[in-house]
């Protein structure tokens, strides 16, 4: 049995201070032998190898195999043990999603539902807290194996208090002022984090990648807009946590109302609800209500839905080119049901994101799918509690 890990990734001393330096190196950088380690840890090497030797007998640390020789012997290489420890990753949205991940941030195992009118704050807490309870019981795990618990949210999010403020795309009644992050530690008393969605995927996306420097623009389309940006690594939050203000960039000055009362809104012309909505203003007997059905009628090739979700492709595009104006990013990377099931739909953003963009460089920036799709909220969240034990270093 290993030595609960979260004891020691919760321990914030200055005893400790080195010891989770070095794990966290070994974390990002693993596999990688001791010499490698001593370039960028400045400590003796008899005291490196003591704290090697420790972080191996706890079981938070093992051998990867063997380096290439510069003339002796191989270097031993060390990376993190897996299983040592285990993350909860959560999104709410629409779909809510719970992820249980190794300190690897691999996906174990997951549980999902989507939203309905039904699903009020204290419906869907609960059922977020029987979904980790069964996925900690089916991996025959304990409660002192989870170390940590990460929620992407739609916003506003009052991130400092753990608070969902009115999340505009939900249906459900209560959603105002929900002290989500209360409810949970009740039941799970561990470090739990939340933050837009859009700022999680984004981080997932950045550290799958393994990107050193660059600038990355992560959006979210479905029935609202959100994006999370990251520079050199950092992602930049808004205070309100209210990642889905993209969605109000002013794409057709004093055109369509918006939910927010203005008009001219990206949401007012990209979100799936405005795309029903369209679609009944141009023929009302077809009324379409949910994303699959929208879907499905685009895989009939029902002509009116084709024309109106290439709109809707036109204006995010557009409001995709600002973004890339105003923040400069190396990479744009997009995600939701439509950029997923319709080629025609993201070739369309993409096309004319590129055609718009200001810039002397702007054939250079990479705009595509993201890798993680859908999961990406959720593993995102967890990476982000997970870091959080290493901010005070």
């Amino acid at each position: 049995m290993y030595t609960l890990i979260r004891d020691f990734l919760w321990d914030d001393s200055k005893k400790n201070k080195n010891k989770k330096s070095l794990y966290h190196l070994i974390h990002s950088k693993g596999p990688i032998s001791k010499s490698d380690v001593l370039k960028s840890f400045s400590v003796p090497q008899t005291t490196l190898t003591r704290m090697v030797a420790e972080l191996e007998s706890n079981g938070w640390i093992r051998s990867g195999g063997f380096g290439q020789p510069s003339g002796g012997r191989p270097p031993i290489l060390y990376k993190v043990q897996k299983d040592s420890g285990f993350l909860i990753g959560i999104e709410i949205a629409r779909v809510v999603q719970v992820l249980l991940l190794d300190i690897e941030f691999n996906i174990l195992n997951r549980k999902m539902f989507s939203v309905t009118t039904e699903h009020t704050p204290e419906v869907t807490i609960s059922i977020i807290i029987d979904m980790i309870k069964q996925l900690i019981q089916t991996h025959q795990l304990s409660a002192n194996d989870i170390i940590g618990i990460g929620i992407g949210a739609v916003g506003p999010l009052d991130r400092k208090n753990g608070r969902m403020i009115n999340p505009e795309s939900f249906i459900a009644p209560g959603w105002d002022n929900v002290p989500i992050i209360n409810e949970l530690q009740k039941e799970f008393p561990v470090p739990i984090i939340i933050n837009n969605g859009a700022n999680t995927a984004a981080l997932a996306e950045y550290q799958a990648q393994l990107f050193s420097s660059e600038n990355l623009l992560y959006c979210i389309s479905g029935y609202g807009i959100r994006c999370g940006f990251i520079h050199a690594g950092i992602s930049l939050n808004s205070r309100q946590g209210d990642a889905s203000s993209y969605g109000h960039i002013i794409v057709e000055p004093g055109g369509r109302l918006c939910s927010c009362g203005k008009r001219g809104c990206l949401n007012a012309y990209s979100s799936f609800g405005a795309m029903f909505e369209q679609i009944k203003r141009e023929v009302p007997s077809l009324e379409l209500t949910s994303s699959s059905q929208l879907v499905e009628a685009l895989t009939q090739k029902v002509q009116i839905v084709e024309k109106v979700v290439l709109e809707s492709a036109y204006y995010y595009g557009l409001a995709i080119a600002n973004m890339m104006n105003l923040l400069h990013p190396d990479v744009v990377l997009l995600q939701g049901r439509l950029i997923e099931e319709s080629g025609a739909y993201l070739n369309k953003v993409i096309s004319i994101a590129t055609d718009h963009a200001y810039s002397s460089r702007s054939q250079d920036i990479i705009i595509r799918k993201g890798q993680l799709g859908r999961d990406a909220v959720a593993v995102g969240a967890a990476v982000e509690v997970f870091q959080s034990f290493f901010s005070k270093e």
